[in-house]
């Protein structure tokens, strides 16, 4: 639609950028030709490849002059009923961002910063917990999820 409509910057546009959803390209089989014709009408037109991930160092965008994103930089991962509580350490996560960014990393965004809850059965898959904490820094309960040290 945008690039019909002409709305890009290079179309003379206001629009700089735009992303496809990560998680609507399954969707696109659910909802058919709409999805479909959306997904392969944007998809090639400017895009710029992006990691998702624990560790994103040695990511490379998939042409040299376009930027080195990580749009995921994942702070934990899901509960899966009965499983382990996954924990990663604020020290690891701090210490993957600022080699991505020594590496030439531009932009991170950090998923999930903060936790929630998921009501109801929609928890993204069978036996996976509807908390959406994900060992984030701070916690569905708004409470800091970083252990306090004893001054």
């Amino acid at each position: 639609m945008m690039k019909a409509e002409r709305l890009y910057e290079s179309q003379g546009g206001p629009i700089i950028l735009s992303q496809i959803e990560n998680e609507y390209g399954p969707m696109q089989y659910e909802i058919g030709a709409p999805g479909k014709a959306y997904c392969d009408s944007n998809i090639n037109f400017l895009q710029i490849n992006t990691c998702n991930g624990f560790y994103c160092d040695y990511f490379s965008p998939n042409k040299a002059y376009k930027p080195k994103m990580w749009t995921e930089a994942w702070t934990g991962w899901f509960t899966e009923f009965g499983g382990p509580v996954p924990h990663r350490p604020a020290e690891d996560m701090a210490f993957s961002v600022a080699r991505f960014i020594q590496k030439g990393g531009s932009f991170v965004n950090y998923y999930m910063y903060h936790g929630g809850t998921n009501f109801g059965r929609t928890a993204g898959g069978p036996f996976i917990a509807t908390s959406y904490n994900y060992d984030t820094p701070i916690n569905e309960y708004v409470l800091s999820s970083i252990p306090m040290k004893d001054s």
